[in-house]
């Protein structure tokens, strides 16, 4: 009977102590969603607050949603997620993302990525230690927004051909957050992927300008601009020397600087980024000669007469070259001349006749005087005006020799008027 009594007494206490030992969880069904990057899970009770974690960090709390939602998710390494509540009692939950696959030590290693000369980017990795050696890799660059993957257009390689290297050409068209994914392949394994999700203005080795600019003896103008698709904000620094004496630096806010009083000095530039936490690498030395003497006053006033000298001489010389070959002859050729009947004969030394009446004959010019009428039946007279003198054509015909008279054709013309021959002037 007492031990019916004691069977009585001890059920309801192992009930409820089983009850105590193993409650509903507040949480349950924890999953991960890739497609909107959010950690999800069931609630089952009254929860105060809930806490997300990636590896132990705090990342996020979810408030007053059943969810967590992060920026960007692991693709490649598997990642310990943890859900904790606060409540009484206190309770967490985690699940393994991604799902483990293949060997770990296959996949590419020291994966690593950087913006160089302003336009290029590079990553590098090496093959992993357990990788068969038929292995493959290939680099694909993901868009974080979109999650729209583009393989790497040029690989480099090592001595067995197999990709260890990436270059982009163009940067510039990438978003300043991106996720690099390293997949392999091989036919007798399945080789584990490897990613890497960085800031393109983090990892940037910027590219330092040259210095240029002005001085006299007072002071220096230097003046130098930086190009980056990614920083924007820089901090100078500027490394002085002047002449012997040990060198010195100086801080720049912008991206020019005067010195005063420089004399011949040599400078050199480094640059620090905001998103940066170290400084850049020193740009080439730039040197200046500010101090200059007489001798190099003379010698740049002489060189700047003689520039326009010179110039002078290769006009002259270009205008003499034109005249020897006719140019402004044939740009602008002369008026041409009105020919006088009158003057063009009294130069000519043909007979004006056929070929056959000028064999054996010489010409000589002669002038002669035209007599015309006054009126009908009155004595002519001679024309005493000074158009009345004319051009007449003596032909001699005979051999041309000594003694040899010949005989003479004298004939006198003009408009039909008769002419009479006498001691005319010439």
């Amino acid at each position: 009977m007492a031990f019916l009594w004691l069977a009585l007494c001890l059920t309801p206490a192992c009930c409820l102590l089983h009850k105590d030992e193993d409650p509903e969880p507040p949480i349950k069904n924890l999953r991960m969603q890739p497609e909107t990057r959010r950690l999800t899970w069931d609630l089952s009770g009254n929860v105060s607050e809930i806490s997300c974690f990636i590896n132990s960090r705090l990342i996020t709390k979810a408030v007053d949603k059943p969810y967590c939602q992060f920026r960007v998710l692991p693709t490649c390494q598997v990642t310990n997620f943890t859900v904790a509540s606060t409540g009484d009692p206190p309770f967490s939950a985690g699940i393994l993302y991604p799902r483990p696959e293949g060997h770990p030590e296959a996949a590419a290693q020291r994966l690593g990525c950087w913006v160089h000369d302003v336009d290029f980017l590079t990553c590098s990795w090496e093959a992993g230690r357990a990788a068969p050696g038929d292995v493959q890799y290939r680099l694909y660059w993901q868009d974080l927004k979109t999650y729209e993957e583009e393989e790497c257009p040029r690989y480099g390689v090592d001595d067995r051909g197999t990709h260890i290297r990436c270059h982009f050409d163009d940067v510039s068209r990438l978003r300043e957050h991106v996720q690099f994914l390293v997949k392999g392949t091989s036919r007798g394994a399945r080789i584990p992927c490897s990613d890497l999700t960085v800031e393109l203005a983090r990892i940037e080795r910027l590219s330092l300008p040259n210095i240029t600019g002005m001085c006299n003896k007072s002071y220096s103008i230097m003046e130098w601009k930086m190009s980056s698709h990614f920083n924007h904000r820089f901090t100078y620094e500027l490394e002085i020397q002047k002449g012997s004496d040990p060198a010195y630096t100086e801080k720049a806010p912008g991206s020019y600087f005067v010195l005063p009083n420089p004399g011949n000095y040599a400078v050199r530039l480094r640059a620090h980024a905001r998103f940066r936490q170290t400084w850049s690498e020193w740009s080439a030395v730039r040197r200046f000669e500010c101090d200059l003497g007489k001798d190099t006053h003379f010698r740049d006033w002489l060189t700047s007469a003689l520039i326009p000298l010179g110039a002078l001489l290769a006009l002259g010389l270009g205008v003499a070259l034109c005249r020897r070959y006719s140019v402004l002859h044939k740009l602008f050729p002369p008026i041409p001349h009105l020919k006088d009947p009158i003057s063009d004969n009294l130069h000519s030394s043909k007979w004006p006749g056929r070929p056959a009446e000028q064999a054996g004959r010489t010409a000589r010019w002669r002038r002669c005087r035209f007599w015309e009428k006054r009126d009908a039946g009155a004595q002519t007279s001679s024309s005493t005006q000074a158009g009345a003198w004319t051009a007449c054509l003596v032909l001699d015909q005979g051999t041309g020799g000594p003694g040899d008279q010949g005989t003479t054709s004298r004939s006198c013309h003009q408009e039909g008027r008769k002419a009479v021959w006498g001691s005319f002037p010439k």
